[in-house]
C-alpha cells in the first residue's frame, strides 16, 4: 500500500503556491489584487494546517500498522489468547497452540475436527447462534459457553466471533474467566485509546494560535452553530462571545489550568449560542500541539461534539427522578427502597422524620444499611417481626408472591407506636423492592381499648377471668419459645370476708377497686392483671426473672399495707397475701397458675400479707 507524500514544510508550501502563481497568467510581472493575495495566503495556511494533521495521522497509522504486521506472526502462535478458525461448516481450519492447549488436545488432531464437538450440549445452540448473527450483521458478536470436558469439571469461556472476509468461515477467539480477568486492566487501556479516537473525530475542529489569540474553524464547527462557512468569526473573542454566561468563568479557568499546566488534558461540557439564539451543550477537548522555544504554548488544537440530545436527556431523567421522590416525599407512609441484598437505597421524607424525631437519624444501622437490622432496632428484637419480615421480603423478591404484608402490625417501644409493613416489587431487573411502614398507632388503640372495654372486670377494672388466661396462655408460648422467663403471682385480700361483713358490701367494693389501682401502680406497661373470682387476682409479668418477680410483689404487698381506703369518712386498711409461681417446664398456664396458688395458700397460713413463692 503506497502513501501520498505530502509538503513537511513552509518552504515546500511556498515553493508550490509560486508554481501555481507562475502559471496563473501569462504576465508574471503582473501585481495581484490584495484581496486574491490575501485569499491565496488563507488558503495556503488552511492548507498546511489540513495538511499537517492528515501527515500525522497517516505517519501514526502507518507505524502501528507496521508494528502490529511484524508482531502479528508471533502473537497468533505463541499468544496465551486462544484463537481459532473456523470453515462455513464449523470445522477447525487453524488454531494457535493456547487454543490446542484449552481444548485439551493436540493441534494436529483437532484440526479438520467440527468445533462444537468441543462444546457442552447445552451451549451448542448458543454457539450456532452467536455464528449466525457475526454473519448477518458483519460485527464481532460475544457470548459465555462452556467447553465439554473429560473430567467432572466444566470450564466457561467468553467468545468473541467475527466472519472471515468473503464469508469463509469465522476466527473464534476464547478466553476463560480467570484469563478474562487478569487481563482487564490491559483491555481498559485498549478501550481507552479507542475512546479517545472516537472523541478525536469529533463534530467540529478548531485550531487556536494562543499568542495571538487568532482561530480557525472547521466548515462543520460552523455548521454545529448554525452558520455559513467563514461566518462564525476568527479570533478567540468570537468564541468567548458565544459561550453561556452561566459555563463561561469555569471554561476560560479550565482551559487556563491547562495551559499552565495544573492538568494534564482539557475537556468539559458547556453550552454556547447558537445563530438562531439557542443554546447547544457540547463536549470540547484541546491539546497542545506545539511550543515556543521556551516550553510555552503556541497552539492548540481540539475538538468540539454536540451533546445537546444527551444533556436533554440526563435533564429528563433527573426531573423524572425528582417527579418521583416528591410523590414519595408526598405519602405519609414510611418508604423505604430495598436492592436484592435488602439494603435501603432510597427513602422519602416520612421515613427521615421518623428517624429524625425518635434520634435514629445517626444511627448506624438506621441510615441506609440492612432493613432487617433497621427493623430489629425499630421492634427493640422482636425477632419474631423480624423473621416474619426477612421471610414476606424474600418471597416478594423471588416472584414467589405479588405482594406481602405482615399479618399484625409491629411495636415499637421507642415510640410507643403500631405500624403495618408491606412490601411491594418493583419489577425491574435490579429486583428492588418497596417497603412501607404505615403508622396505625390510633386504629390500634382504638382496637385494644375496644378489646379491653368487652374483657374486663365492670367492677374492678382488672382484665375478665377468661380473657385474662387466654392472654396469659399466649405469653407462656411465646415466652416458651423464645426462652424468655416468665412470672405469675395470685393475690388475695386478707380477711375480706371481714370487711364485707362489718362495713358492707358498698364498702367491699370500694376496697376492691381501690387494691387493683394500687396494684396496677406498681406494674409495668407490660404486665397483666385480671380477677379470677371474688377476692382474688392473679399478675402475669411477662420476660421476668424469679429476683424480679419477688422484688416486683413485695412491693405490691407494702404498697397495699400502706395505701387504706377511706370509707364512710374513716380510713379502712387491709392487707394482701401473695404467693409466686415461675415458669420453669409448665407446658400450660394452668399448671403455673395452680403452682402459685399453692404457694397462696402457704402465704395464708403464713400469717398474711406476705409473700411465698412456689417450686415446680
Amino acid at each position: 500500500m503506497g502513501y501520498r507524500k505530502n509538503p513537511l514544510s513552509l518552504i515546500e508550501l511556498r515553493c508550490l503556491a509560486k508554481q501555481r502563481l507562475l502559471g496563473h497568467g501569462p504576465d508574471v510581472t503582473t501585481a495581484l489584487a490584495l484581496p486574491e493575495v490575501q485569499r491565496l495566503f488563507e488558503e495556503l495556511e488552511i492548507h498546511q494546517i489540513e495538511l499537517e494533521l492528515q501527515n500525522e495521522y497517516l505517519n501514526t497509522a502507518r507505524a502501528q500498522l507496521e508494528v502490529a504486521l511484524n508482531q502479528s506472526g508471533e502473537l497468533y502462535d505463541f499468544s496465551p489468547v486462544s484463537i481459532l478458525s473456523l470453515d462455513q461448516t464449523g470445522i477447525i481450519t487453524k488454531l494457535n497452540l493456547a487454543g490446542a492447549n484449552l481444548l485439551e488436545g493436540a493441534r494436529a488432531r483437532l484440526l479438520g475436527n467440527r468445533f462444537e464437538l468441543y462444546v457442552a450440549d447445552a451451549d451448542v445452540a448458543v454457539l450456532n447462534a452467536l455464528l449466525a448473527q457475526a454473519t448477518a450483521s458483519g460485527d464481532v458478536q460475544g457470548g459465555e459457553i462452556a467447553l465439554a470436558r473429560k473430567g467432572p469439571l466444566t470450564t466457561f469461556v467468553q467468545v468473541q466471533i467475527a466472519q472471515l472476509p468473503e464469508e469463509l468461515g469465522w476466527q473464534l477467539i476464547l478466553l476463560d474467566i480467570t484469563e478474562h480477568r487478569q487481563n482487564e486492566a490491559h483491555l481498559r487501556v485498549s478501550e481507552e485509546r479507542w475512546q479517545l479516537a472516537l472523541e478525536a473525530a469529533g463534530d467540529g475542529v478548531w485550531d487556536w494560535n494562543v499568542q495571538t489569540g487568532d482561530m480557525l474553524f472547521s466548515k462543520r464547527f460552523e455548521q454545529l452553530f448554525g452558520f455559513e462557512e467563514n461566518e462564525y468569526g476568527h479570533h478567540l473573542e468570537n468564541w468567548l462571545a458565544r459561550l453561556h454566561p452561566d459555563d463561561k468563568q469555569r471554561v476560560m479557568g479550565d482551559s487556563q489550568a491547562y495551559l499552565d499546566g495544573k492538568s494534564d488534558r482539557l475537556f468539559n461540557e458547556h453550552r454556547e449560542q447558537c445563530k438562531n439564539g439557542s443554546w447547544k451543550w457540547v463536549f470540547c477537548r484541546g491539546a497542545i500541539v506545539s511550543r515556543t522555544a521556551e516550553g510555552k504554548p503556541l497552539r492548540m488544537v481540539g475538538t468540539h461534539v454536540d451533546i445537546t440530545n444527551k444533556k436533554q436527556t440526563e435533564e429528563a431523567l433527573l426531573s423524572s427522578v425528582r417527579f418521583q421522590q416528591t410523590v414519595f416525599d408526598s405519602l405519609s407512609a414510611q418508604i423505604a427502597v430495598l436492592d436484592r441484598h435488602g439494603t435501603v437505597i432510597q427513602t422519602n421524607a416520612a421515613w427521615w422524620k421518623y428517624a429524625i424525631d425518635n434520634e435514629l437519624a445517626e444511627t448506624p444501622s438506621f441510615g441506609g444499611s440492612n432493613y432487617l437490622e433497621i427493623l430489629d432496632c425499630l421492634t427493640a428484637q422482636d425477632q419474631e417481626t423480624v423473621l416474619a419480615a426477612s421471610a414476606g421480603i424474600a418471597s416478594v423478591a423471588s416472584g414467589e408472591v405479588s405482594d406481602f404484608q405482615l399479618p399484625h402490625p409491629f411495636y415499637t417501644p421507642l415510640d410507643k407506636r403500631w405500624f403495618t409493613m408491606k412490601v411491594t416489587p418493583v419489577h425491574d431487573v435490579e429486583e428492588r423492592v418497596v417497603v412501607s411502614h404505615e403508622d396505625v398507632t390510633r386504629l390500634k388503640a382504638a382496637e385494644l381499648a375496644s378489646l379491653t372495654l368487652a374483657n374486663i372486670d365492670a367492677l374492678t377494672g382488672a382484665l375478665s377471668r377468661r380473657n385474662f388466661l387466654n392472654l396469659a396462655e399466649q405469653e407462656l408460648a411465646r415466652a416458651a419459645r423464645y426462652e424468655l422467663p416468665l412470672m405469675v403471682l395470685m393475690l388475695d385480700l386478707d380477711h375480706f370476708k371481714h370487711i364485707n361483713d362489718h362495713h358492707g358490701h358498698a364498702a367491699g367494693d370500694v376496697v376492691l377497686q381501690a387494691f387493683v389501682k394500687t396494684v396496677a401502680g406498681v406494674l409495668r406497661e407490660s404486665d397483666l392483671i385480671g380477677r379470677i373470682g371474688g377476692e382474688e387476682f392473679a399478675v402475669l409479668l411477662p420476660s421476668t426473672t424469679l429476683e424480679g418477680g419477688r422484688s416486683l410483689a413485695q412491693r405490691i404487698i407494702e404498697s397495699v399495707r400502706t395505701s387504706p381506703v377511706e370509707v364512710n369518712g374513716a380510713l379502712l386498711s387491709f392487707t394482701v397475701s401473695i404467693g409466686a409461681g415461675c415458669l420453669s417446664s409448665e407446658t400450660s398456664f394452668a399448671n403455673l397458675l395452680g403452682l402459685a396458688d399453692v404457694a397462696l395458700y402457704k402465704a395464708k397460713n403464713g400469717g398474711r400479707d406476705r409473700l411465698e413463692v412456689g417450686l415446680a
